[in-house]
């Protein structure tokens, strides 16, 4: 039986007492001062049992709002770490996206080198006196106009090309007649350093590129030793 319902049943026990000593005027009084006793006690009790309870429920909300707050602080960090992770991702799809662009430019950058060349080749050939019809329209003008416009629009392609790495933030790394550097530059080959003192970088084999987030590729160089 639960505590209100207890106090109500003595109450009602209390009433009738009262209804009996207003038809019973020989009633003792005695009889509805136990009844009165009774409903004090059953009062206090329920009193005591009112305080617990609130307690308890006081607790179970400070608890729950210690919860609360805590999933909130919880979902919080969970959201920050979604975000890195998401913007890591991107930096990472970014870099490897740059990376794979370098061989490309290598290559358009090997064409226009072995199209100079031939083009030098090509005009000290023009000045051969006795050189054959056949070879003679090859070194003519009309074919180094050719030549010509054929490497400028290679050049306009690279161009467009480190462009595009410069608006990522990407650039060459420095290499002939600088230091040497480890984080920068892997040695391939050395010289005897006769012209240059020693840990300075005087070719460059393969040109390396770095960006805000470090080395995209290192540069390939060779260095002259003591």
């Amino acid at each position: 039986m639960s505590e209100r319902r207890q106090l109500w049943e003595t109450l009602a026990a209390f009433l009738s007492q009262i209804e009996k000593g207003a038809n019973a005027p020989l009633a003792r009084d005695s009889e509805i001062g136990a009844a009165l006793e009774n409903l004090k006690q059953e009062v206090r009790k329920l009193g005591k049992t009112q305080f617990k309870t609130n307690a308890i429920v006081e607790d179970q909300s400070a608890h729950w709002e210690q919860v609360s707050a805590e999933v909130k602080t919880v979902y919080g960090q969970h959201a920050q770490l979604v975000e890195q992770l998401a913007t890591e991702r991107v930096a990472m799809r970014e870099r490897e996206l740059l990376e794979a662009f370098l061989p490309a430019l290598d290559g358009l950058e090997n064409a226009i080198a072995n199209g100079k060349r031939y083009l030098a080749i090509r005009d000290s050939a023009a000045d051969v006196s006795n050189i054959t019809p056949e070879q003679g329209v090859l070194v003519s003008p009309a074919d180094r106009a050719i030549l010509a416009g054929w490497l400028d629009g290679l050049r306009l392609v690279r161009e467009r090309m480190l462009a595009i790495l410069e608006g990522a933030g990407v650039e060459p790394i420095p290499t002939t007649g600088h230091p040497f550097d480890p984080y920068l530059h892997v040695a391939v080959g050395t010289s005897d350093g006769k012209d240059t003192s020693p840990g300075i970088v005087v070719a460059e084999e393969r040109r390396g590129y770095r960006c805000p987030a470090g080395v995209l590729r290192y540069a390939e160089v060779i260095v002259s030793q003591s």
